[in-house]
């Protein structure tokens, strides 16, 4: 069989193309546990680098070529270069070429197997065994090279990584793994995210003032991040040093929001809620501690037409006050809003006063709002207000 029956068996496989990328790319995404967490652009970029590959090899097998060219070798290196910057680690994208060359040659066998004649398949096998080295040296390289310039400011690609989190490019749990792996961290997840401002002050806070802030919270949890957006300092903490903020914001110098932790891949929908929040919210919301959480933050965003459900807003505020065990602090908090007075919420309950009032201050220390308390008796009257 010479040249021109290879470039026939090549021409009938083109003839399919997109089916067999297709079954090349489902192989790769069984036997490779990081693309399986791929989408959208990332798969159909995936596809288009197979069918190249494909496309490429079948040309140079007909051609009697033993290696891939120069311009397919600097092709590759470009590749390894994109997968350093997105994240993906080399290992994986190394054993997906891998795994689909072999299922690209079990492809070939199974259309003219029958045709091919010991030259055919000595060729075949040399030119993919050589392309095979070609293409994990070029990837590597290609990898090693961003790589090399990431750790080359290591900080600044730290704060590009919570940039990507904060507007949700970087979404996927996978690629966030493996971004985490190639910048040597392991952040937070779920990590609890601050969003900070200095009171009384426009002036846009830079990255040496977000990271002054972040030492002065002295975080214990793994890998703190920290970014600025929007003029302010967004850092991203484990949960566990959520206290150690708060206390770092309680001076008077600066005023934030802090909503519930999240796990890394809702780091955005955070980041938008606590935005919103300081932006939004009135001077009085901020108290002494100059510091809003969750329940603050999605009464907010419910008043300003924010992402954020009723039902979230309720089960944020009220919380524990929505148990069995909790009802009847629940019952007395909407009759102390109804009445107006504890005594007059006690006679509408049939209670002693002193019973309505030790309720009141159980549902202080379980939502963390105080009734009594201009700002918080709004948020709790408004959650109040949400049917369930």
């Amino acid at each position: 069989m010479g040249r021109e029956r290879r470039a026939a068996v090549g021409a009938e496989l083109m003839r399919d193309r997109a089916a067999l990328v297709e079954r090349i790319v489902a192989e790769v995404h069984a036997e490779v546990p990081a693309y399986r967490a791929l989408h959208g652009s990332q798969l159909a970029e995936v596809r288009a680098i197979t069918a190249w590959l494909v496309t490429r090899s079948l040309e140079l097998w007909a051609a009697g070529a033993t290696r891939l060219a120069a311009e397919d070798v600097e092709r590759l290196r470009e590749i390894g270069r994109s997968r350093a910057a997105d994240g993906r680690s080399i290992g994986a994208v190394v054993r997906a070429h891998r795994v689909g060359s072999v299922a690209a040659v079990r492809a070939v066998a199974e259309c003219a197997g029958d045709r091919l004649g010991t030259a055919d398949v000595f060729a075949l096998s040399e030119l993919w065994m050589t392309s095979i080295d070609q293409i994990s040296e070029s990837l590597a390289a290609g990898h090693a090279e961003t790589a090399r310039r990431m750790d080359a400011d290591l900080e600044r690609a730290r704060r590009t990584f919570l940039d990507d989190l904060v507007i949700g490019r970087q979404a996927s749990r996978g690629a966030i793994r493996d971004r985490a792996r190639t910048l040597g961290i392991a952040p937070p997840d779920p990590g609890a995210l601050v969003v900070a401002e200095p009171v009384g002050d426009r002036t846009p806070v830079t990255v040496s003032g977000a990271l002054e802030l972040a030492a002065r919270m002295e975080p214990a949890g793994g890998d703190p991040l920290v970014t600025t957006r929007s003029g302010r300092a967004v850092l991203l903490l484990a949960p566990d040093d959520a206290g150690r903020a708060a206390r770092a914001l309680d001076g008077g110098r600066w005023r934030g929001c802090i909503p519930a932790p999240r796990p890394l891949a809702d780091v955005s929908a955070a980041y938008r809620l606590a935005d919103g929040a300081l932006e939004t919210a009135p001077p009085h919301a901020f108290g002494t501690g100059g510091l809003l959480g969750e329940a603050d933050a999605c009464v907010l965003a419910l008043l300003n037409g924010g992402p954020v459900a009723p039902d979230a807003v309720r089960r944020a505020v009220l919380g524990p006050l929505l148990t069995e065990s909790g009802a009847h602090l629940l019952e007395t908090l909407r009759a102390y809003f109804r009445e107006g007075a504890a005594t007059a919420a006690a006679d509408a309950l049939h209670v002693h006063a002193q019973t309505l009032r030790y309720r009141l201050r159980r549902v202080r220390e379980l939502t963390g709002h105080d009734p009594h308390r201009p700002w918080s008796r709004f948020v709790l009257e408004t959650a109040c207000a949400i049917a369930p």
